[in-house]
């Protein structure tokens, strides 16, 4: 039996498309909730454009055990005569005042009675990535003056939320939805009101004594990281370990309705083929190049890491360390958890280290084992992980669901992807292959469920002869053509004296290896017409 399988899902943007993606959802969260075999498990969602919504809404699904048949109804539910209504005061070229009622309506506390499959409150986290138009400012002051300190602009955001049984920020994930599918231009911009200890990473170089709030406009997350496996890998990273040695395989599964093809270039294409390309579809998909490429480094040294610290246990104790050099472990680990705890994560450096020690003891448990000091060589492992930014790091596996050909499979992409929201029957077939293709990616993990090492068969007779005769057939030609030359052919760097005795040589060989041939030929004719 395989042990259970985790999986973070990433959904990419596609506008229309989006549908595809909830086909596939739909399948997946139907499998988990009916605990089909094989086991797999959800507690990782990334979204960007439309991923949001349907991340969301799989998020919803997963934890409170909904009919995961409402994350297509709600794609359904998106049509282009409602989209082109806009209400007053909006700046766009299609209403957002309909698709926030939409998020409403299908993103909140679900009803007692629309719960099919009751009990189910695994917590999920869910982040939504968004394009911050102002950019969020920050500065690192490492120089020895402010003046010629370095500071830069991040604006790509990443709305974070934990989602479970006793969830309550409904506003402000809805708010997320929103701002992560405003599709330039073709929807307004969402404003959310963001405080500074919400950009944790970025606001601990700014120390100003105060939380300050202030209004940041969002659109569509797909500008800067349309596949966010990135921020899935993150958010894996900072879950919390509440099944210490828990035994599972991890698996990050990228559902991409229209990933990047192979098409050439056109050098005749004018100056806005060029413009479009630079400005809109290389930079939403060069992100997943980047991630893949940081995804085999994180592996390697993965990897080294295990084998390193395996390596220190065998040979820990062959030394004595200095009280000393124990001392530089001590306030080494101090001063990483009031940086990673407090000033990053806000929590007490004490509670920090607490949990951290507790986690690398499940995690090298065996290595720890062979040591004495294990204390020490807990501390160490601890060091070796935060010095590497291995911090519960461990072999990441890719995947990714994606129609073979979506310009021939999909009926949404036309009109830049908006052609599903033409008509109901556009999306209906377009959810529906996503239907299909999930089915398939499960029907994969079944056979690897039910997969046994075959008994091993001796090949007939017959096809054992044909098989021998073919390698024959092909080792001749290619003796007496190319290998016997090389090997007997006149050479004009060898010595007078030596080319006849290698004429006769070669043509001796040459002969026998023609009656040899000819011989077999004849035997393999009479064998097979003597049956």
């Amino acid at each position: 039996m395989r042990r259970k399988r985790k999986i973070a899902l990433v959904f990419t943007g596609g506008v229309s498309l989006g549908s595809f993606e909830a086909g596939v959802a739909y399948e997946i969260v139907k499998h988990i909730l009916e605990n089909a075999a094989p086991r797999l498990e959800i507690d990782v969602i990334a979204g960007a454009s439309a991923g949001a919504l349907t991340g969301a809404l799989t998020a919803l699904t997963v934890v409170y055990g909904v009919d995961p048949a409402i994350i297509g109804e709600a794609w359904m539910a998106v049509k282009l005569e409602d989209l082109l209504i806009l209400s007053h005061g909006e700046r766009s070229l299609l209403s957002g005042n309909k698709v926030e009622s939409l998020i409403q309506k299908y993103i909140r506390p679900p009803a007692a009675v629309s719960i099919k499959y009751p009990g189910h409150y695994n917590s999920v986290s869910f982040v939504a990535v968004a394009t911050n138009l102002e950019g969020i400012r920050y500065r690192i002051h490492a120089a020895r003056t402010d003046e010629f300190s370095i500071g830069a602009v991040s604006y790509e955001d990443a709305l974070k939320f934990r989602i479970s049984g006793e969830f309550s920020e409904w506003q402000e994930l809805r708010d997320a939805v929103r701002a992560s599918s405003a599709f330039p231009v073709a929807f307004e911009p969402k404003t959310i009101i963001r405080a500074e200890n919400d950009f944790p990473r970025i606001s601990k170089y700014n120390f100003t004594g105060e939380l300050k709030k202030m209004p940041y406009h969002y659109s569509d997350g797909g500008i800067v990281n349309n596949q966010p496996l990135n921020r899935a890998i993150e958010m894996v990273s900072e879950l919390p370990d509440t099944s210490p040695g828990e035994d599972y395989e991890r698996i990050f599964l990228v559902v991409d309705p229209a990933p990047p093809g192979e098409e050439q270039w056109d050098v005749k294409s004018g100056a806005f083929d060029v413009a479009a390309r630079a400005v809109w579809t290389i930079p939403r998909n060069q992100t997943l190049y980047k991630d893949l490429l940081l995804l085999e480094k994180v592996n390697r040294r993965v990897h080294w890491k295990n084998s390193f610290v395996a390596a220190m246990a065998d040979i820990w104790d062959t030394q004595r360390i200095p009280r000393e050099k124990a001392g530089v472990l001590d306030g080494l680990c101090r001063e990483v958890a009031l940086f990673k705890g407090q000033k990053i994560l806000g929590m007490d450096p004490g509670d920090y280290l607490k949990a951290e020690v507790e986690r690398i003891r499940n995690a090298y448990r065996n290595e720890i084992g062979q040591v004495r000091n294990r204390e020490l060589f807990i501390k160490y492992c601890y060091l070796l992980e935060q010095v590497a930014d291995l911090r519960n790091k461990q072999d990441i596996a890719v995947e990714m669901i994606a129609p073979r050909d979506a310009q021939k499979e999909l009926a949404g992409v036309i009109f830049g992807n908006f052609g599903g929201f033409l008509g109901s029957g556009f999306m209906k077939h377009d959810y529906n292959v996503g239907r299909t293709y999930a089915r398939r990616w499960l029907s994969k993990e079944r056979e690897l469920e039910r997969l046994v090492i075959c008994r091993e068969e001796r090949v007939p007779v017959k096809i054992n002869r044909k098989i021998i005769q073919k390698l024959f057939d092909n080792s001749v030609p290619l003796l007496m053509e190319d290998i016997g030359p090389r090997l007997f052919g006149l050479s004009p760097d060898l010595p007078g004296e030596e080319i006849g005795r290698l004429t006769l040589l070669r043509m001796f060989t040459v002969s026998l290896a023609k009656y040899a041939f000819n011989k077999s030929i004849s035997w393999t004719k009479e064998k097979v017409l003597s049956r």
